[in-house]
């Protein structure tokens, strides 16, 4: 993706948050969702890329999951940087976002219950204002994101 594309704008538009919170669903967004689901990983990069973002200031990750948050600390590559990311049941996001205040939120598969216009919200195959192929995407969308939130 190039700086043309109007999801990359949107990134760079969204970095310079106070407070941002970035939600990912972890099935089919950070892993793939392709055979034993119990033997699901999130993709190296994602995490790498969360890893950074949960070391930053202002910046919140929760990943979104139905799953026990036990068993999705165990199927992620997260450091524990600020306490890890937070997991959450799709209907916790917004009362997260209400608890930390943030001024903005990114959220990437799945779609978020009162999203406001300052926030980005990625579909991974799916429609959304932002839509995204697979979970390279996404990690080379979180990539971007941690970049460009960095340099704020």
């Amino acid at each position: 993706m190039d700086s043309d594309d109007p999801l990359w704008r949107a990134l760079d538009r969204v970095a310079e948050t106070p407070t941002l919170l970035v939600a990912c669903a972890f099935d089919g967004a950070l892993a793939a969702e392709e055979g034993d689901p119990a033997q699901a990983r999130a993709e190296q990069v994602s995490s790498e890329a969360l890893n950074v973002l949960m070391a930053l200031a202002g910046t919140t990750v929760a990943v979104v999951s139905d799953r026990p948050a036990d068993e999705v600390a165990e199927l992620m590559f997260l450091s524990g940087a600020k306490g890890g990311a937070r997991v959450v049941a799709p209907d916790g996001v917004g009362p997260l976002r209400a608890e930390l205040g943030a001024t903005a939120m990114v959220t990437v598969g799945f779609e978020p219950t009162g999203a406001g216009r300052d926030d980005v919200v990625v579909g991974v195959d799916a429609p959304a204002p932002y839509e995204v192929e697979d979970v390279d995407d996404v990690a080379a969308v979180l990539e971007e994101l941690a970049s460009l939130r960095r340099r704020s």
